[in-house]
């Protein structure tokens, strides 16, 4: 196993570990340390390919999403006072259960992938990004407060930007620096909007919305 596939594994492993907990600011922080692994994976692609683009983006993922997106989901949690995720769809042994096996699943896929596309080395990457995608999914299925919902979104977007750069060794920095900041600004506008819920109803239970009906 080389540092890139390390790093990316090593991030998908902390992104499982959030199935195991209930506490939301733990998960934000589990995040933040999946996200700044997935974050050195990307530099250190940037390194062996000598693409300076990766090696920009990489510290732009770190300053946002690892530390930025993190210490403002943080501060809004304390502000609605809001510190565990307890309405659970399954029990969280289960959860992370299900996570362990997507992991599985996703080297699995990884394998029949490499079939179809020989010239890539880095089968590690695929895998995390995979799994990522699995993680994020499951995150956003089993849980039902807000901001776990964001945090699930964040996990399935690390996923797609992986398996990206996993395949193509490259990310247009222009790009990228404009998804940067749509999901900058979506993360904060869904800040205003928990903000606004949880004042208005008194709970963030997604699940509970569709209980609202026209007065």
């Amino acid at each position: 196993m080389n540092i890139i596939d390390f790093f990316s594994l090593t991030g998908s492993c902390f992104a499982i570990l959030m199935l195991g907990s209930v506490s939301i600011r733990l998960n934000l922080w589990l995040y933040a340390i999946q996200t700044f692994f997935m974050a050195l994976s990307t530099l250190s692609e940037s390194f062996k390919f000598s693409n300076s683009e990766l090696a920009i983006i990489s510290l732009v993922i770190i300053i946002i999403k690892a530390f930025f997106i993190p210490i403002f989901l943080n501060f809004v949690i304390e502000k609605i006072k809001v510190k565990s995720d307890s309405g659970l769809i399954f029990p969280v042994p289960i959860g992370m259960h299900l996570g362990i096996l997507f992991l599985g699943f996703s080297n699995l896929f990884t394998l029949e992938i490499l079939k179809s596309l020989p010239e890539i080395h880095h089968s590690g990457n695929i895998t995390a990004g995979i799994s990522l995608l699995f993680t994020g999914m499951l995150f956003m299925l089993l849980r039902k407060i807000a901001v776990s919902q964001i945090i699930g979104f964040l996990t399935l977007e690390n996923g797609i930007f992986l398996l990206g750069v996993s395949i193509t060794h490259s990310m247009p920095l222009i790009i990228d620096l404009g998804v940067m900041l749509d999901i900058l600004v979506a993360i904060m506008i869904c800040g205003l909007f928990i903000f606004k819920i949880s004042s208005s109803f008194e709970h963030i239970d997604v699940t509970q919305l569709n209980e609202l009906t026209e007065s």
